[in-house]
């Protein structure tokens, strides 16, 4: 990535100041704001989607960390993958080509994995089949969403559009 500017800097944000203490949440808002984008780790990234904070960049850094290990997470393997499942399809639409070759190393590398107990694996693909939906929705959703501008600007090319299906 190497921007060496901190998250506050990039995204011109400010810390939380109170005079009461803060939340656990208001803490790791402010300790993520002092970071480049190389320091956040998987931990942040697990927190900015389920708090909704930063989405795009939480994106990037979660498909450089599925890159780099596809069984990625905090607290258990493919964790990283399953939260990325219960994100919103069509947020995702622009990240289905990184999506769709991720998805494609993990059950690759499911194959040969060395699963710690009965039951794992198929936890895992669980995931991945998760994921491969709201890849496949997300997908759909852009095609439809294309055919609706081709539709509103220019009638001739989506008469043509519509001809090809």
């Amino acid at each position: 990535m190497g921007d060496k500017r901190k998250i506050k800097e990039i995204y011109n944000c400010v810390a939380i100041v109170s005079n009461e203490e803060l939340y656990p949440l208001q803490k790791w808002y402010n300790q993520l704001i002092e970071k480049t984008i190389d320091e956040i780790t998987i931990a942040d990234v697990l927190k900015m989607i389920r708090q909704k904070e930063f989405t795009n960049l939480a994106m990037s850094k979660a498909i450089y960390f599925l890159q780099e290990n596809v069984f990625a997470g905090e607290l258990y393997e493919g964790e990283l993958l399953e939260k990325l499942s219960e994100m919103d399809s069509l947020f995702l639409t622009s990240y289905a080509d990184d999506l769709k070759k991720i998805i494609k190393n993990a059950l690759l590398k499911s194959k040969i994995h060395d699963w710690t107990y009965d039951g794992e694996e198929k936890e895992f693909k669980d995931i991945i089949d998760a994921l491969s939906q709201k890849v496949v929705e997300a997908v759909g959703l852009a095609a439809r969403k294309f055919e609706q501008t081709i539709k509103e600007q220019d009638s001739d090319a989506y008469r043509k559009l519509r001809e090809q299906k």
